[in-house]
């Protein structure tokens, strides 16, 4: 099976387009089993490419694409779990200022968002090791 380069009709997706791009011709090797060359044919078909360049050339690119919706993601449900640990904060307040007094239940709602909110923290800033000592063993 031959998948090759040159002159390429846009992504190879559609037939009959118009528009015909020139790419400079890259060889590249790529040891394959059986297994995994099925497995891309199989993908390659799903997708409807004919031509394995375009269908590798389009996954690489979208690699970084995912890689940053992925990022993007992660950051909103961070900003979601912090939203979270300073409502139960609030519930908290709210709680004992009703019965005005706090319980060791209380208390113990309060340490478990500080830690959510440490390790939250953690990952985006990494936190001195005297800190993580003192605080997160």
């Amino acid at each position: 099976m031959y998948y090759g380069g040159g002159l390429n009709p846009g992504n190879d997706k559609s037939e009959g387009t118009e528009m015909v791009e020139q790419y400079r011709d890259v060889r590249k090797e790529v040891n394959l089993t059986a297994e995994e060359l099925e497995q891309i044919e199989k993908l390659m078909n799903q997708s409807n490419y004919r031509h394995f360049s375009p269908f590798v050339r389009d996954k690489l690119l979208a690699y970084d694409e995912e890689k940053l919706a992925i990022k993007a993601w992660f950051s909103l449900w961070q900003s979601q779990k912090l939203e979270q640990i300073s409502r139960d904060v609030y519930e908290v307040l709210v709680i004992a200022e009703e019965n005005k007094q706090v319980t060791q239940d209380h208390v113990s709602i309060l340490l478990n968002c500080v830690q959510e909110l440490i390790t939250e923290v953690n990952k985006i800033h990494q936190l001195s090791p005297e800190f993580r000592d003192k605080y997160m063993d």
